[in-house]
This record gives C-alpha cells, structure tokens and sequence, in this order.
C-alpha cells in the first residue's frame, strides 16, 4: 500500500532520517514510535504530502485515501457534533452509532461542537475519520483525550474493523492491544518488527545484544591487528604484513552500537513549606452558558498530598484544577489559598505559550532572573536535552520535546504545591519516567490530571472522582480506588439483582452519587483516616513483599533448571525458558520498585499518625 524508499529529511543541523526505508502493508496495524523529536510527526507529513523528503521517496497505491488525525485540531466551529461528525455523507444511524462508541449521549448530537471540551472535540474529529474509512488510518497520540471506557471501545473498534493504521503513540499499553507491527524510529532510520510493543521491547533487546557481542568481537579483532602492525611497522621484513593489514582495518566497518538515552534522575529544588491548608473551595459554582458544571461545590486540599482528579472527558476536571490555580473566576463561592502556599500551573497546551524564537536554555533562563546557568543547564539535561540541544531554538522542538520544556521550565524557581493537567500527554516512556521519578520525590502538594495508569498508580495519595457536578474522595493510591470502585459497583448489582428495569436505574443513581467529606475534619476523624490508610498500606506492603520473596524463589528455581546440561540439547525449550526469566527479571524490578514506594508511604502516614 506504502512505501519508504530511502527518505532523508533534516532540518538545518537536525538530522531526522537517513535513506530511511520501511513497508506499509494492507491490514497491518503499525505503531510508531521512538524518542521526542526523532521525526514521527514529519515522517507522517510526509506521507501526506505536506512536506517532502530531502532525499528518496514515498510510494502509494494509486488512489490511495489518507486519513489524519492530529495531535492538535483545528477548531470546528458553527457545527452540531452529529453534523461535524458525518457531514452530510454517511448514514445517521452509522454516525450516532460511532458517537455512541466514543462516548456521546443523544442528547449531546444537537449540541454546539465549540461549547465542547477539547477532549470531545477530538473524539468528534475521530468519529468523521472512522466514518469515512479511509484505506490508510494515520493518528498521532489518539488516546490522549480518552477515558477508559471509551478507549476500550475504541481499541475494539480498530481491531475489528480491518482498517490499515499508522499510529504515533506514547500509550504503550494502547499499543500492546492494537498493534501487529512496531517502527521504530531509532538514530535517524526505521527498524521494523513483528508484533506488538512488549514483543518489539524483547525483539530490540535481543538485537541490542547480538549488536554488542559482535562490536566487541570486531574491537578485539581490530585491537589484535592494530597491535600487530604497531608492534612491526617500522620493520622492513615484516613490511608487506603490515601493508595488507592496514588496509584490513582501512576495508573494516565499524558496528556502531545504538545507546538509549542515559536515564535522568532529577530532584526539585526544596520549597519552603505551606501551611495546612493549601487550597479551599467553599459553595463554588460554575456554569458555561446554560451547561452547569458546579451548583455549589466543596473541595479542600492539605499540604502533602498528591490529588487525582478522574472522570470522564467533560465531567469538569480542568474546570476545577483551574479555579484552584485562580486562572477560571467562578459563578459563586469562595477560594481560600493557604498559609505560605507557593503554585505553579501547567496547562493541557502550556507549551503553545513559548516563544519559538528562543532556544530551550533561553527560554528556562526567561522564568528567572536568578538562576545560574549550571543550574538551567542541569535542568535541561534533567529532561532529556543534550549540551548543543540545549541551544535548539523552540520552533525546531517536536511537540512532546516543547511540553518538556514547558515542565522544565515550572521548575526553575521552587514552589510547594504543583496543579498539573495531563503533563504526560506527548512524552515518550522516558521522558514520563523522569518526571514520574521527580513526582514521587517531590516534597510539596501536587494536585494532577492524568490519563496515564502507570503515572496516576506511582504518584497518587488520594483519588477524587468527578461525576455530575460532585467530587467524591477515595483516601488511598490509585489502585485502591480502583478496587474500591469495583466493590461499589458490584455491590449495586448484587442489591439490584431482584429489582425491575426502572427500580435499578433509580436505586444505581443514588447509589452512586459522589459525596463530598467535610472540609474540617475533627482530629478524631484525622486518626481514623490514617489509621485506616496504615492498615491498607501494610496489607500492601506485606502482599508486595510475598510477591517479590514467590518471584526471587521462582527465578532461584529458574536459575538450576537453565544449568542442567541436558537442557542444551533442546535450544528451542532453553531460549523460551530463558526468555521467561527475562520477563520475570523485569516483573521482579517492578514489584521491588513497588514495594519500596508503598514502604515509604506507610512510614510517612506512621509519621503523621505519631504526631496527629
């Protein structure tokens, strides 16, 4: 359907591919990925024919239909939803089917698409794509805006549907359902592999090491020839040796190994404390036109804790996080910021407020008049910017390398409490490691909006589920509200098993209304909650300890079977047992990693209980 013949394409000094070569074949589902700034973007441009190769070419099928789905959209305005969604050239009852599946209620289809959220405005932009099956569906980050359930659709939707895909995502659990081939856009070329991510992570590691057993084979090769001809090169005897084994090394080519970026640990710098109280909302409400999103709302925020706000695209949690930061004036009500309370907001498009003129150092430097130039420059390395990326102008930055900029340059002067609306969105998997590492160490206040799993289980304390103009609280990590939510929902089921159709509908609604626990609480109630949280952490604790003593005792176990000499004669059975081990290796990483965070958290809710 597609091919890439050897494309080249830089910008100035920046190098994005060289004679790149790659084959898009008819069914698969293709994801692309590789670091910030590699070229994923532009190589898709290209294939669009909205911007072109400096070197090679790009083949398609004669009449081949493209269909794009951007990061950002351009705004759809003086249209329904179910008139910018089919546009007059599809059934309706198709559209309102595809609407449906992206999480669109009857009553939504009438409305104004500019009075959407711009989550829902995507999925608008992604309902007319679907429609109009195109032979080649290409979306850079199309889960960025989708909640769970939506999501869930969506990847059946894709699997089902026999569409041909190049996706761009960050979404690695995404693409581990979806894909049937891994890009991999990786020092300037296309790698392909079969499979989906987790099988594309073991099939690059293994090619890695296969890379390096044959480097150093070569290095010592050419160190035991280069010795030979120091050693007689000034001896005429031994000339015509030497001559032929200088033109050895002259013919040789060297393997140059692929290095991943060094991974980064940053700290913050130690803001000074805020008092108790960080943030209170009291009666709050806030309308957008005649859509009510708070009638009257109560929310309050303590120094420590790392806040989720969850729910579904349009439920309000940008609205929230936005009156918090003092950027949204509400309808009624009243903000209370706390004693010594320092903030720094970070925006869902924080990074289109950069100058593209300056470079990325400049650009840090512009927050503060202060910071030494060692320091900016350690921030930038922080987040994955080299010594001469660092005098990159913005306008050259993909756009996952402009948010780590963005982020970066939050960081530059300390504050003790962080509002955060998807800061993950656009960054690659060691990007959002860095500042998932940063995140946890963080001493201060984060409140955050996330749609990332791995993000929301690492750095959440506490869960607050927006629904219906309410927020409902669950003191715990992400995986207890997780937990907590299914006990609830399986508990209505069970009271509404005997009931009719009506009786359910009304008993689930007013099971499942959010309820907002008071402001103030009493130093009793205090005790309660971290009395109930230590008991859940060393229940977690304990657990996450067994998993890791069972994992350490199967690899021990793994460890005497792959030495048995017999086991060599069946290759086959040792490499898919050694493969395993890999895999347990890893899992054991992850449970250790696991297991210490929820130990550091059990010492600091032991900590505030001693002194509450």
């Amino acid at each position: 359907m597609l091919q890439i013949e050897g494309v080249s394409k830089q910008f100035a000094t920046r190098v994005l591919l060289t004679e790149a070569s790659a084959h898009l074949r008819q069914g698969s589902r293709v994801g692309l990925v590789g670091p910030n700034g590699a070229g994923k973007t532009t190589l898709m441009r290209m294939i669009l024919g909205e911007d072109s190769p400096d070197k090679g070419r790009i083949r398609k099928r004669p009449h081949l239909r493209l269909g794009y789905l951007a990061q950002e959209l351009e705004t759809l305005t003086g249209k329904t939803v179910l008139d910018a969604a089919h546009r007059g050239q599809y059934p309706e009852h198709e559209a309102k089917r595809i609407l449906s599946g992206l999480g669109f209620g009857e009553a939504d289809f009438s409305r104004p698409v500019e009075a959407l959220s711009g989550g829902y405005r995507m999925r608008v932009a992604l309902a007319h794509l679907l429609l109009a099956n195109p032979d080649v569906l290409m979306l850079d980050e199309p889960t960025n805006h989708l909640d769970k359930p939506t999501q869930r659709w969506f990847e059946q939707f894709l699997n089902q549907s026999g569409m041909t895909l190049l996706v761009i995502s960050h979404d690695t659990a995404f693409l581990d359902r979806i894909a049937t081939h891994i890009w991999d856009l990786r020092d300037h070329v296309i790698q392909e592999y079969r499979g989906n991510y987790s099988r594309f992570l073991e099939q690059r590691a293994a090619r890695d090491e296969q890379l390096e057993a044959s480097a150093n084979r070569q290095s010592k090769e050419i160190a035991r020839v280069q010795k030979f001809v120091d050693r007689f090169r000034y001896q005429a005897n031994k000339a015509s040796q030497v001559q032929s084994r200088i033109k050895q090394l002259d013919k040789i080519k060297r393997i140059e190994q692929t290095r991943d970026a060094k991974r980064v640990r940053f700290k913050f710098p130690l803001p000074p404390a805020s008092g108790r109280h960080v943030f209170e909302l009291r009666g709050v409400g806030k309308s957008y036109g005649t859509t009510v999103v708070y009638d009257s709302l109560d929310f309050t925020v303590e120094r420590g804790q790392r806040v989720a706000l969850v729910g579904e695209n349009g439920a309000g949690k940008s609205t929230l996080l936005k009156m918090l930061a003092g950027v949204l004036p509400f309808d009624k009500g009243t903000r209370t910021v706390g004693h010594g309370v320092t903030l720094h907001y970070f925006a869902q498009h924080q990074a289109e407020t950069l100058n593209p003129e300056h470079t990325i150092l400049e650009s840090l430097s512009e927050v503060s008049t202060q910071a030494e130039t060692n320091f900016l420059r350690g921030l930038a390395g922080a987040f994955l910017f080299s010594g001469p990326d660092q005098k990159k102008p913005v306008k050259a930055l993909s756009g996952g390398e402009r948010n780590r900029v963005a982020l970066a340059r939050m960081l530059v002067e300390p504050a003790n409490t962080l509002l955060l609306d998807e800061p993950t969105n656009h960054l690659d998997p060691a990007s959002v490691d860095v500042l998932t590492d940063a995140m946890s160490d963080f001493p201060g206040t984060i409140v955050f909006i996330s749609h990332d799993p791995t993000f929301l289980t690492r750095i959440a304390t506490r869960v607050v589920e927006i629904d219906d103009g309410k927020a409902r609280d669950y003191y715990g990590d992400y995986e207890y509200y997780l937990w907590k939510r299914a006990q609830e929902l399986e508990s209505i089921k069970e009271s509404t098993a005997d009931l009719s159709p009506t009786q359910k509908q009304a008993k689930t609604s007013s099971q499942s209304l959010p309820v907002t626990p008071p402001a103030e609480k009493s130093k009793a109630g205090e005790r309660r909650e971290l009395t109930k949280a230590q008991a859940r952490l060393e229940k977690q604790v304990a657990r996450a300890e067994a998993e890791v003593a069972e994992l350490e005792s199967r690899l021990k176990s793994r460890e005497q079977e792959l030495a048995d000499p017999a086991l060599y004669q069946d290759s086959a059975r040792w490499n898919s047992l050694h493969e395993e081990q890999a895999r347990w290796k890893k899992d054991l990483e992850r449970l250790t990693a696991k297991w210490s965070d929820l130990a550091d958290e059990l010492e600091d809710v032991k900590k505030k209980l001693a002194v509450a």
